[in-house]
């Protein structure tokens, strides 16, 4: 559907002259080179020092999660992962936008390791990179690309014996590479706590701000994190609960929530607005250890909550699916 606005389509661009498209080039030449930077800082951090001598320094620091007497092996701080949805309808309650069939793939690389570590205190520095492809099966619009880059610090302090806090930031520039002309900002941050009842029971409670294109708001972190044996770990954190099961020091099970999908900015002339397609996903999934702490993961779920939304100053569009599979697989370091 065209807006009343401009001729942008959710989902979708109009043509557009050639010096439109030298700018859209030369943004793709700074895409590729912040691409460049991100991977050559994730090959660094883990070299900066040697991993086996963070390691180390990580155990003999006063941080109490060093010491969990837990067979569930911690979370991951490497990842190269795919995440696929099969075609789903979106459509609107009251018909305004035309229906459309999409399917969408997400490709994604990253990790946030320690460059720094004391005995109460340590800094995590890295990032993340997705490359996000919607692909229009029936509808009037157009596929997307979507190049996410979120680069992620974190400093985490100890607090006597029983409480743990960490402050952490992550912008996120967006850039659709069919069209966009300049990247889109948008980011995260917030200030987060763990309190230890005992090694079986930790409360986690805190605060999260949130940016999306200009758009504000914060909203609490809260929850529970319980160890009812070795082998279980079950974290019943707002908005990410986790639940986990060691079969074996080779074999992981999880059950877990966590969001999906991507927002850019669409900008047409001197029209703007702003897109996102997004996801809640619940997946079942299991790890294998192929070598030391290396895991690969696979798993199987459900995406609930989907929409594409379209905002600009004057309106806001939204088309809704019904829930639908998702997919994924991952190689992952867990230290």
């Amino acid at each position: 559907m065209e807006s009343s606005h401009a001729p942008t389509h959710p989902l979708g661009t109009t043509p557009r002259g050639d010096t439109q498209k030298c700018g859209a080039r030369d943004s793709r030449h700074r895409a590729a080179a912040v691409v460049l930077l991100l991977i050559l800082l994730l090959g660094a951090l883990p070299a900066r020092a040697g991993m086996q001598e963070t390691l180390e320094a990580i155990q003999a620091s006063e941080f109490r999660f060093a010491r969990t007497k837990s067979e569930v092996p911690f979370m991951p701080m490497g990842w190269v992962q795919d995440r696929y949805y099969p075609n789903s309808t979106f459509e609107t309650e009251d018909g305004n936008l035309a229906t459309a069939s999409v399917a969408e793939n997400t490709v994604g690389l990253g990790a946030v390791l320690p460059a720094y570590v004391a005995p109460r205190d340590m800094l995590l520095l890295g990032g993340d990179l997705s490359l996000d492809n919607i692909a229009v099966k029936s509808g009037p619009y157009a596929d997307q690309s979507v190049l996410t880059l979120t680069p992620v610090g974190a400093w985490l302090h100890q607090f006597g014996e029983d409480d743990l806090v960490a402050a952490f930031v992550a912008p996120m520039f967006s850039y659709e590479l069919r069209a966009a002309e300049d990247w889109g900002v948008s980011g995260y941050g917030g200030v987060v706590g763990m309190h230890y009842f005992n090694d079986r029971f930790q409360l986690l409670y805190g605060g999260v701000y949130q940016n999306s294109f200009g758009d504000s708001m914060g909203y609490p972190y809260l929850g529970l994190n319980w160890l009812p044996t070795p082998r279980w770990s079950i974290a019943l954190v707002i908005p990410w609960p986790t639940i986990s099961y060691a079969i074996s020091d080779r074999w992981l099970v999880q059950l877990a929530v966590a969001p999906g999908g991507s927002s850019w900015v669409q900008r047409d002339g001197h029209f703007e607005s702003t897109q996102s397609l997004s996801s809640w996903n619940m997946t079942l999934g299991a790890s294998y250890r192929i070598y030391d702490k290396l895991w690969l993961f696979a798993g199987a779920g459900v995406a609930g909550f989907r929409s594409v939304t379209i905002e600009d100053e004057a309106s806001e569009n939204r088309l809704e699916s019904k829930p639908s599979p998702v997919f994924s697989v991952a190689l992952q370091f867990r230290p």
